[in-house]
């Protein structure tokens, strides 16, 4: 009996070593991946503080964390880099249609430009005057929507240049989610101010108001084709809207 004891407290001895000898290297592995300069190890990854974006291939993901965004293989699941420079919490990334650029924006305040495959940081949009919770591209890639915080509006830049081409208003509380619609000519914004607001991407012009829900509205989003709107807020409700009338088709519960 003592020797089958031993011979199985033998065997998990084994096994535990082996297996956490092999996630200690895998944890070692991640925790030295994009290390700010002077760094030794990364203890951990940070907490997810933002959303997560496929690139258009399929093949990786981006998730915005406290402590950089961090991209993974989308088959694998493995840590293939974080990109770091941020000196705050990443709220919102988005790829450009090309997969060649990644967008993020943050509670320092600014929006960052990466090259979504070695990581550099093209460019650093500065204008906002509080954190950045939002970011996406348009359809063709030739311009970034963001949305901030204190400030209460919806910024538009020139993706290659990192121009703050308009600057949209209307808005009575923070900008929580920016979504354009597959033709690139409509511009949706969700807010803490309970409303959805469409605008005409080129001009800047508020053509709609979309009223009904009650809370926050922090996710917004238009159907492949173009015909419909999502929206989706804390009143725990997502409404779907005609996006060329602003009539509410249906509200799920």
């Amino acid at each position: 009996m003592k020797k089958t004891i031993v011979s199985m407290l033998s065997m998990f001895f084994l096994i535990s070593t082996f297996y956490l000898s092999n996630t200690f290297a895998a944890f070692e592995q991640v925790t030295q991946l994009g290390l700010p300069e002077g760094a030794k190890a990364r203890l951990g990854k940070g907490g997810i503080s933002g959303n997560i974006a496929y690139s258009p291939d399929g093949t990786r993901l981006a998730v915005a964390s406290s402590a950089g965004i961090w991209l993974y293989d989308a088959e694998t699941g493995e840590a293939l880099a974080v990109f770091t420079g941020h000196t705050d919490d990443v709220h919102s990334v988005a790829y450009s249609p090309d997969g060649m650029t990644l967008a993020s924006g943050s509670g320092d305040d600014t929006v960052r430009l990466w090259d979504a495959e070695t990581g550099e940081n093209i460019k650093t949009l500065i204008g906002h005057p509080s954190e950045v919770v939002s970011v996406a591209f348009s359809p063709d890639g030739e311009t970034l929507a963001s949305g901030s915080v204190s400030d209460l509006t919806v910024r538009l830049w020139d993706a290659e240049t990192g121009e703050n081409i308009k600057t949209l208003t209307g808005h009575a509380n923070w900008v929580e989610s920016v979504a354009f619609s597959p033709d690139g000519k409509t511009l949706a914004s969700g807010s803490a101010d309970n409303t959805v607001r469409l605008w005409d991407a080129e001009t800047g012009e508020n053509m709609k108001i979309l009223t009904g829900h009650t809370s926050v509205v922090n996710s917004v989003s238009f159907s492949p084709d173009g015909e419909t709107l999502a929206s989706g807020s804390w009143d725990h409700t997502m409404r779907l809207w005609d996006a060329e009338t602003g009539e509410n088709i249906k509200t799920l519960t």
